[in-house]
């Protein structure tokens, strides 16, 4: 499970209780070290996003697999979650090679990939599993269905489904007392648990 560039909160943490009750094994990822945007809101973005290139965190990842497979659990049976920049962390983990079983990323930030000099389509052409993602309804068109991203996520298995009457970051910052809010985040969490089942279900 990786988390948005506010950490791993207690709202990330309790996605990954649900997770768990399903009879999920998880681990939430802190690439930032318990460094979040929360508590540097002076910084630059896009620089203070920098310091967590993929030369860095590709260590990271490396090391949670590692730990995962010495729980027992099989190289091919590990799927990913991200949100915001853990959407990124996804998708580029995976375009360089990290073979996830499959994945999942509720509005994804995979611009952030041009912000730090790369190709957003570029990378998401080279996601190599089935990649559901679930853009909110001001997230960019080019995540949505229809796009070129899309069709090529298509040809792996994965999807794109839009939350239309959400705005990014909804299920991990969403207010939760608003029912429409409540709703979808019920419904995307939801449809993520069953994305990865069936997946799973299908080797």
């Amino acid at each position: 499970l990786k988390p948005i560039r506010f950490g791993p909160t207690d709202r990330v943490k309790s996605i990954g209780d649900k997770l768990a009750s399903k009879g999920y094994n998880v681990v939430i990822v802190d690439c930032f070290r318990d460094e979040t945007a929360a508590k540097n809101p002076q910084a630059n973005l896009v620089e203070w996003l920098a310091k967590f290139s993929w030369s860095t965190i590709s260590k990271d990842i490396e090391v949670v697999i590692d730990y995962i497979v010495e729980q027992g659990i099989k190289r091919d049976s590990i799927a990913a979650i991200g949100f915001c920049w853990g959407g990124w962390a996804i998708a580029k983990s995976s375009s360089q090679g990290v073979l996830w079983k499959c994945a999942v990323s509720p509005h994804p930030s995979t611009k952030l990939e041009n912000m730090l000099g790369g190709n957003e389509t570029e990378m998401m052409s080279k996601v190599n599993m089935p990649f559901l993602i679930m853009p909110a309804g001001n997230d960019p068109d080019i995540l949505k269905k229809g796009s070129k991203i899309v069709t090529k996520l298509k040809e792996r298995g994965g999807n794109s489904v839009t939350f239309d009457r959400m705005i990014h970051g909804w299920i991990t910052r969403g207010d939760l007392s608003q029912h429409k809010v409540k709703e979808d985040v019920d419904k995307a969490l939801n449809m993520a648990l069953d994305f990865i089942h069936t997946v799973f279900r299908s080797v």
